[in-house]
C-alpha cells in the first residue's frame, strides 16, 4: 500500500491529469514511480439525481354529527361528510455508477474490472414527510458502490449454516451407524475434524449411504476442496435418487464457488 500523500506528491510533480490516470499505460508509470505493484483507476460514469412529481390523494371531514350524551352534553359524533384533496409529492431518484479498474504495474494488464452501479430513492409528500436531498441519497449509493467494491478487493469471512444428514438409510452396519452418530456429535461440538474422520470410515462400511456422501462432502468444501465436495454431492444426490432441499443446496453452492473461483483465475491470467 502507499499513501495518499504519496500519490498526490508525484502527481503533482509530474503533472499528471486526474484523466490522464484512467489510461492503463499512465497508471503503470506511476505505479512504478511510486513502487506499487498494482494500482487502481476509475471513472465515474454516473452521479445524479431525477425527480418526479405526483399526486396523492387525501380526505378530510367537513361535518360531523352532534350527539347529546344522558347529561345533555354534546360531543362530536362520526363524520357526516368527507371532503377529498391531493396533495403534491416528490419521488427522488439518485444513481451512482463507476467502473474500477485494478491494473498490474509490471505487465500493464487490467486484472480486474467492473461497472459497480447503486440506486437510492425517496419519496415525500408537501403535508408529511419531506423528501430526502440529494446529498443524503448520493452519498447512500456512493457507500453502497463502496461495499461492492470492497467485497470484491478485501478478504472477507461469510459465515453459512449447512445441515448435516443424519438418515441411516443403506446403512445395514451396525457400526457403521455407530460411526456416523458419533460424527454427528463430534460435528455438533465444533470437531469437524473427528467427525469427518469417522465418516470416512463408515463410507468403507456403508458406500451406498447417501447421508454419510453428503457428511463427507460437507467436510470437502470446509477445507476448501471444492471439487471433490460437488462430487461427493453428487454422488449423494444420484444414490438418493429424488430431490433433496440439503442437497440441492449444496449443488448449487458449489457450482456458483467454483465458477467464481474461475473468473478469479481467468482475471488473474491463470489457468
Amino acid at each position: 500500500l502507499v499513501d495518499r500523500a504519496s500519490i498526490d506528491k508525484i502527481i503533482s510533480e509530474m503533472k499528471f491529469s486526474q484523466s490522464g490516470l484512467v489510461d492503463p499505460k499512465t497508471a503503470v508509470k506511476l505505479g512504478k514511480m511510486i513502487g506499487a505493484q498494482g494500482i487502481y483507476t476509475g471513472v465515474v460514469t454516473q452521479n445524479s439525481c431525477s425527480d418526479s412529481r405526483y399526486a396523492e390523494k387525501r380526505q378530510t371531514c367537513t361535518q360531523y354529527e352532534m350527539r347529546r350524551d344522558e347529561k345533555g352534553r354534546t360531543y362530536q359524533g362520526p363524520c357526516l361528510r368527507w371532503r377529498a384533496y391531493h396533495v403534491q409529492c416528490t419521488k427522488r431518484v439518485a444513481n451512482f455508477a463507476v467502473s474500477p479498474k485494478l491494473v498490474d504495474v509490471s505487465t500493464g494488464r487490467v486484472i480486474y474490472s467492473r461497472n459497480l452501479s447503486a440506486v437510492t430513492n425517496s419519496s415525500g409528500c408537501e403535508d408529511a414527510n419531506p423528501v430526502q436531498s440529494e446529498t443524503v441519497l448520493l452519498e447512500q449509493a456512493k457507500a453502497s458502490v463502496k461495499n461492492q467494491f470492497r467485497r470484491d478487493i478485501a478478504p472477507y469471512y461469510i459465515t453459512r449454516e449447512i445441515r448435516l444428514i443424519d438418515s441411516t438409510n443403506g446403512i445395514d452396519s451396525k457400526e457403521a451407524k455407530d460411526l456416523l452418530k458419533r460424527g454427528l456429535e463430534f460435528a455438533g461440538h465444533d470437531r469437524m475434524d473427528s467427525a469427518c474422520e469417522l465418516w470416512g470410515q463408515a463410507r468403507n462400511l456403508a458406500p451406498g449411504s447417501y447421508a454419510i456422501l453428503y457428511n463427507l462432502g460437507v467436510c470437502a468444501e470446509s477445507r476448501g476442496d471444492l471439487d471433490a465436495a460437488l462430487n461427493l454431492y453428487r454422488q449423494s444426490d444420484q444414490i438418493l435418487g429424488k430431490p433433496d432441499d440439503d442437497i440441492s443446496l449444496a449443488l448449487t453452492r458449489v457450482g456458483e464457488a467454483i465458477k467464481n473461483r474461475g473468473k478469479i483465475k481467468e482475471a488473474l491470467g491463470q489457468k
